[in-house]
């Protein structure tokens, strides 16, 4: 009898999923969705005149028949996302066709069910360390922490204490948000907290227009572990970093406690909410706008812009760089020397090349940096910059033998 119960079952959600895969959206549910969404953009998004402006472009939309020959429902809800975001170019604002995800998000739900639900979500999260996928300690004694998620300190508190602790004995640190796509405020919070005093430092200021309301988010008074206010803090973005991600690099950007190094980020800064317009659409509407006590604005739409703009792939080795040169004051030639070799055992040969060059212009009658700039140029195929690099070397050291047998095997390849 169970198995027949759960066989039903099955077949239900089957054919529920079938449906809503075949289901056409017809003209009378689009002017429907279409003034729900205008309703709520007025009542709630963050700015008014860009609200009205969008209820109107809508408006005039369905007046033309533009959406009239679009019949599947989520090839519609990406046509009206992009009207609304050429609008106001708010990356959160997004409407979806997610039947699915709604029904779940209307049953109601045991308390039993509430904390297996939380366990899976908290287990699930714990799969991926909450985000904090790497954490070292680099040559030269640079620390590196590469994190993916900001994840709520309900779940991630102790994690993220044990990498700044872990951290903590670095001469500067560099945190990769390349691949971060944002989380919640509290991890934000958290991590701040190392980086500034221990009197509580304003982060944020925050406006939510449809309640005329105006909070603050602070750092933590108390942090576990010691706080690392002045040591160099370098932050890795790309035109993936977004949301909470961008929050923090922005942040601590404009209270001089980063130096950000890498691509101009997404543009999110606004915090959102999800509204179910019915059983088969939600909006994804920013309600509250994000101000910074410095700037008194924020990066929305714009993305966060970084101090030392590179590449996404060139953003590590750069700050790397940057971080070394302020921190290392003897044997920095040695230091430099066995990043680049360390890189080119990685297979990192660009990354190693850009390291021995940076070793050639400090250090330029040091035989060694050009050498060792020579093997890199060699390794990556690049004959003729390698023989200038040996020849260079033979000239600040002529009885080097390596480098006489390097520079003649080059020359018969």
């Amino acid at each position: 009898m169970k198995r027949q119960i759960i066989t039903l079952v099955l077949v239900f959600i089957s054919i529920t999923n079938l449906k809503a895969q075949n289901k056409e959206i017809t003209k009378d549910e689009k002017v429907e969705i279409t003034e729900m969404i205008s309703k709520n953009l007025l009542k709630t998004y963050i700015d008014l005149n860009d609200a009205q402006e969008m209820t109107a472009l809508l408006k005039s939309s369905i007046k033309s028949n533009k959406y009239e020959t679009i019949t599947n429902p989520d090839n519609f809800a990406e046509i009206v996302t992009q009207d609304l975001q050429n609008v106001s170019h708010d990356l959160h604002l997004k409407l979806k066709y997610e039947p699915k995800k709604i029904a779940q998000s209307q049953r109601i739900m045991p308390e039993e069910m509430k904390i297996k639900r939380e366990s899976i979500i908290s287990m699930k999260m714990a799969e991926v360390n909450y985000g904090f996928t790497e954490v070292k300690v680099l040559n030269g004694n640079i620390g590196y922490l590469n994190l993916r998620m900001f994840a709520d300190t309900i779940y991630a508190k102790d994690v993220a204490t044990a990498a700044m602790n872990f951290l903590h004995n670095t001469n500067a640190i560099i945190i990769d948000l390349r691949e971060n796509g944002g989380g919640v405020p509290s991890m934000i919070q958290l991590l701040s907290s190392y980086f500034t005093e221990a009197k509580p430092v304003l982060l944020s200021n925050f406006y939510e227009r449809e309640k005329d309301l105006k909070t603050q988010l602070f750092t933590f008074e108390t942090i576990d572990g010691k706080r690392m206010t002045n040591k160099p803090l370098y932050i890795l973005t790309s035109e993936n970093t977004f949301s909470a991600a961008e929050a923090f690099t922005y942040t601590l950007k404009h209270l001089n406690k980063a130096v950000v190094v890498g691509e101009v980020t997404r543009g999110g800064a606004n915090r959102t909410r999800t509204i179910n317009l019915n059983d088969d659409f939600s909006l994804s509407l920013p309600y509250i706008k994000a101000i910074h006590p410095v700037t008194n604005t924020n990066w929305e739409g714009k993305g966060v812009q970084p101090t030392i703009k590179t590449t996404k792939k060139e953003a590590f080795v750069k700050a790397y760089i940057d971080a070394i040169n302020k921190t290392v004051t003897r044997n920095k030639e040695n230091v430099l020397n066995s990043i680049g070799y360390a890189l080119l055992k990685e297979k990192s040969i660009d990354e190693a090349i850009i390291v021995f060059q940076e070793s050639t212009k400090l250090f330029p009658l040091e035989s060694n940096s050009w050498d060792s700039l020579g093997e890199a140029y060699f390794m990556n195929h690049d004959k003729v910059n390698a023989l200038k690099s040996y020849r260079r070397a033979l000239e600040l050291d002529p009885a080097s033998k390596s480098t006489k047998d390097m520079i003649q095997k080059l020359e018969n390849l």
